[in-house]
């Protein structure tokens, strides 16, 4: 069933509160159905009402009781209402015959939203639309049913479903106590205790909106059980682990209390493993699954007979009821050491009736819970996320404005080079690797100092309380020592390094936000200087301070000033030794920072959006150079130019391509685009579409770093590829590792059949150069034959150097 809302079930409780205290007064059966069946079409503002009594055969049900409400016009000619009884409507219903019968075979109620869908139903009269049907009980006994019926289709709700439900239990109740008539002190004292009861439920929805922690949940869930019964011990335990252990989020005992949790979440007991030979009272109770009262004496004969076992002290009388299943099953359990008070039958129903309400509060409350954790925390590492991380150091920037704090220090942590780790071997390894860097963070940081990710492989930590130089150093050097040993991720061997920024507290410090800013500013610098180290953003020099260089904000100035060159690596052909071509590798020529290698900066941009505008300024530069050139390249030269996911994705760039080619085929003909495998798996149905068009513009495609990734041979049938073009990993260990030989073999031979002509990256040696060769490859390039050139070296090198001679 659905949950019902707040003003629902405050609605619902008055109702059953006034119908339970109303009815005291009520001395015989008939008057008890009578008030029933005209209450519930007053206060519920149903059409009718009907009460079914069980027949003494205990087979049939006889109408008892019934009100109407009829509509008609005064001399005004004004409709008004008014309720008509209808027990005179004599009916028999066989248990099993529509709504009513079915209802009494098993003791269900039903909530039929359209009797035309309804297998079975009984048409009586005037047509209905709609049913609701509930059994009247009284310890599982059956006295009856309620029955109403509407016109309109989908009138009730699970709101009239539970408060009719309540209704018909509160009224088995009177009836069951009527018919004792020596039962007069039992049916006051019954009566009241259905009012605590629906109080104490009251209580308990009401707790996920007035309690802010689990701790202060539970304590106020023992104060309501209370309330109802003796509960000075009290606790709810939880199964975890796929069922493999018990823990106890609350607890309190007047003898094995042994255990505080600083985090309020009550007084606890110990974890427990659940041994399915050795169950303890709890863990037996659970697996069971049912409701048990035991005594002392009954606890001491299964102790005897090995049934289960005790922790702690024997309990004069222990009641427990579990409520809930899979991963959301626990118990609640009151227990008494004292015989002065031992638990009744009635309390065991008490609990049991309860304990359905504090499993769905409890959920509730934990849902609750996980919603704030996750508004503040990162889903993968549960680390505090930026905005929570924000707030903690604003706390202690005031702490310090106070002077209750001397220092802070922010560390902001960037992983190197984790693009590579994600594009090499997928982005689940990566995620691994993040947890695995956090883990090991987490081991050189002290408990006042604050770990939280800010998004992607970017890290800050907020190092509080008694700070000096040397404290800051040490904890950042422990840090980056931590990474020294390669990471085991899936059986892979991955090394990893941390580029790291520290800006501190002075009285100068604007906020909380300059710091982490600062801290940020610092990051780019240690980076910058090579990775794998640290900078304190007051060691910078006062114009790395003013300029506050961050590579994303000069890009388009960059763009404009022509700040990307390009290198030019030749590729040579196999069977000839002639260069046929070249890929063109970018460089940064940075105004203040010098050239930097593409590795500094294309992950940057990557995340900031901005590689699609360096792809199209490449490829403009390579049509430029292109067009500069065509007097001395070689008649079937191409030139070779990288294009990003994002660009390749882009239609800006297809549209760009297509322009050129209606001003020279001829040009971009000489083009070839080199892709990575992200970017065909990505989207498939645009990368096919995106492939034909360069397939009609005559501009060739070569499938870059093939072997790390997603490599999939199954996949390659499905593109239309010039070239694969052979990851520098793979011709790397061709000399050391006989297997790469076998599968490079199997790669070319694969792609011959597919007339797809293979490009090794990387040769450096001129045995890998022959075994390249020999294997099959149809080109080649790396520092054997030549490395990146610029223009005029390029130049020199096509036209005077003798390329069979000098790598063969």
């Amino acid at each position: 069933m659905s949950e019902l809302s707040k003003s629902q079930t405050i609605k619902s409780l008055t109702i059953t509160n006034q119908f339970a205290t109303d009815i005291l007064l009520l001395n015989t059966p008939n008057e008890v159905w009578q008030y029933l069946a005209e209450n519930i079409v007053e206060k519920l503002g149903f059409d009718d009402a009907v009460i079914y009594t069980l027949d003494a055969g205990a087979k049939t049900l006889s109408r008892m009781s019934g009100f109407k409400k009829s509509t008609f016009l005064d001399n005004d000619k004004i409709t008004n209402t008014r309720l008509s009884d209808t027990s005179a409507n004599l009916m028999v219903i066989p248990f099993n015959q529509g709504v009513i019968g079915k209802v009494a075979a098993t003791k269900q109620p039903i909530l039929v939203k359209d009797t035309r869908k309804f297998d079975g139903y009984i048409q009586d009269g005037e047509t209905t639309l709609s049913e609701l049907a509930v059994p009247i009980l009284f310890k599982e006994q059956l006295l009856g049913v309620i029955d109403t019926e509407h016109a309109r289709a989908d009138f009730y709700t699970e709101y009239h479903l539970k408060t009719l439900t309540a209704l018909a239990s509160i009224a088995a109740m009177k009836i069951s106590q009527i018919i004792r008539v020596d039962g007069l002190e039992e049916i006051i004292e019954n009566l009241e205790y259905a009012n605590k009861i629906q109080d104490a439920l009251f209580e308990i929805a009401e707790l996920t909106f007035k309690t802010k922690t689990m701790g202060e949940f539970y304590r106020h869930l023992h104060q309501c059980i209370g309330r109802l019964t003796f509960a000075k011990n009290f606790f709810v335990a939880l199964l975890k682990d796929n069922g493999e252990t018990i823990e106890f989020p609350y607890a309190v005992d007047e003898l094995d209390q042994d255990a505080v949790d600083e985090f309020d979440l009550g007084e606890i007991f110990e974890k427990v493993r659940i041994d399915p030979e050795n169950l303890s009272i709890t863990g037996y109770t659970l697996s069971k699954d049912t409701p048990f009262l035991l005594y002392e004496k009954d606890i001491q004969k299964m102790l005897d007979s090995k049934e289960l076992y005790i922790l702690g002290s024997i309990p004069k009388a222990w009641l427990g009821v579990p409520f809930g299943s899979g991963d959301n099953k626990g118990i609640v359990v009151v227990q008494s050491y004292s015989t002065d008070f031992l638990f009744q039958e009635k309390d065991k129903q008490l609990l049991s009736f309860v304990a359905k309400h504090i499993n769905d509060a409890i959920e509730r409350m934990e849902a609750k819970q996980k919603l704030e954790f996750l508004a503040l925390h990162d889903p993968l590492t549960d680390l505090p996320n930026r905005s929570l991380f924000k707030d903690r150091i604003q706390h202690a920037f005031l702490h310090c404005e106070n002077n209750r704090h001397d220092n802070i220090a922010i560390l902001f942590i960037d992983v190197d080079r984790f693009k590579q780790v994600n594009d090499t071997y997928g982005h689940h390894v990566g995620d691994k690797l993040l947890i695995a860097i956090v883990k090991s963070i987490k081991t050189t940081l002290r408990n006042t100092d604050t770990l939280a990710r800010l998004g992607g492989d970017e890290f800050a930590i907020l190092l509080d309380g008694k700070i000096d130089h040397e404290t800051i150093c040490r904890i950042t050097e422990s840090i980056i020592n931590a990474m020294a040993d390669a990471f085991n991720i899936d059986g892979l061997n991955i090394s990893s390094s941390l580029s790291i920024g520290i800006a501190t507290y002075n009285h100068a410090s604007k906020n909380a936000d300059q710091l982490l800013i600062d801290a940020d500013h610092a990051m780019y610098q240690a980076k910058l200087k090579g990775r794998n180290q640290y900078v304190f953003f007051e060691a910078l020099e006062e114009q790395n301070k003013s300029t506050n260089v961050k590579l994303e904000y000069d890009f388009e100035r960059a763009i404009k000033n022509q700040e990307f060159v390009g290198n030019y690596q030749p590729l040579i052909d196999f069977d000839t030794g002639d260069v046929i071509g070249a890929e063109i590798l970018v460089r940064w020529q940075h105004p203040k920072l010098g050239l930097l290698q593409p590795d500094v900066f294309i992950s940057i941009l990557e995340k900031s959006g901005q590689i699609v505008q360096l792809d199209l300024y490449m490829l403009k530069l390579a049509i430029s150079n292109l067009n500069l050139w065509k007097a001395w390249l070689p008649v079937k030269f191409k030139l070779n130019v990288n294009v990003s996911t994002s660009g390749f994705a882009s239609q800006e760039l297809i549209t760009y391509l297509q322009e050129q080619h209606q001003l020279s085929e001829n040009i971009t003909a000489r083009l070839c685009v080199e892709i990575t495998e992200e970017s065909l798996i990505l989207n498939v149905d645009a990368v096919k579409k995106h492939l034909e068009i360069l397939k009609s513009l005559n501009i060739l495609v070569a499938l870059d770093d093939f072997g790390t990734g997603y490599s999939s041979l199954s996949y390659l049938h499905q593109f239309s590829l010039d070239y694969l073009k052979i990851d520098k990993s793979f011709v790397d260990d061709l000399n050391e590792v006989s297997n790469k030989v076998l599968i490079l073999d199997a790669v070319v031979n694969l792609a011959k059949a597919l007339n797809i002509k293979t490009t090794a990256e990387g040769i450096e040696t001129l045995e890998q150069y022959k075994k390249l060769k020999e294997i099959g490859c149809d080109l080649g390039q790396g520092y054997h034959i030549a490395k990146p050139l610029l223009d005029a070296e390029f130049k020199r090198f096509l036209l005077y150097r003798s390329i069979p001679r000098q790598i063969a």
